[in-house]
């Protein structure tokens, strides 16, 4: 992986070594500031909604090692111990909080999906408003966040490729693939916590709508 820094007295941003040089319009995608949903109507020329697969809630206290059966609510249950860490050591949550575990696809109006996240919240640091929607529709964060006039930046902390894993067969490659990626971190501008941390992955699709 090489460094790259950002602007000064800005988090380093690392990139990871591709497997083949990114377009312009990848890195467009993958290293701007724009809503995410957005970027993918204008490539894509479709209406683009997100699809919760699943999504738990996650208090943080000594038990969340070993979780009861209520935290699961669809798929496979995530790796706690891991959830608990990012909760703990990059959105500096505290026992007591609460972490809203999201695992969404971005679909076309076609039906296709041209893009997939995982999103890692501390619902506590939310309007309680937009914490319930958060964790009950398949609203887009960044927009529900601009709707209730929640001030946030986002802060760019990988971006590259990335393996896709069991989301490969759904975005159109193999498990293998490693395609298009990038990881930030949204933080609330009021107070400066961190609220969430997101991580994306762009179908191959998506960028041979340009060529």
């Amino acid at each position: 992986m090489r460094r790259r820094g950002t602007s000064r007295g800005g988090p380093a941003v690392v990139r990871h070594r591709d497997a083949r040089p990114l377009g312009r319009v990848e890195q467009l995608v993958l290293r701007g500031d724009g809503l995410t949903t957005t970027s993918l109507e204008i490539l894509t020329g479709r209406a683009i909604t997100v699809r919760v697969r699943a999504h738990w809630r996650i208090p943080l206290h000594a038990d969340v090692m070993h979780p009861g059966d209520e935290l699961y609510t669809g798929l496979d249950a995530p790796d706690l111990s891991w959830l608990a860490a990012v909760g703990a050591g990059r959105l500096a949550a505290a026992d007591g909080d609460e972490l809203l575990v999201r695992d969404v696809l971005l679909t076309g109006d076609d039906g296709v999906d041209y893009g997939a996240a995982s999103v890692v919240a501390v619902l506590d640091r939310l309007p309680a408003a937009v914490a319930r929607d958060l964790a009950t529709t398949d609203e887009p964060i960044g927009r529900m966040l601009a709707r209730a006039r929640v001030p946030v930046r986002r802060e760019l902390r990988h971006w590259g490729v990335r393996r896709l894993g069991v989301r490969g067969t759904t975005l159109g490659a193999g498990e293998d693939a490693a395609v298009p990626a990038r990881t930030y971190l949204m933080r609330l501008v009021d107070d400066g916590r961190p609220l969430c941390l997101i991580t994306e992955w762009f179908a191959p699709r998506v960028f041979e709508e340009r060529a």
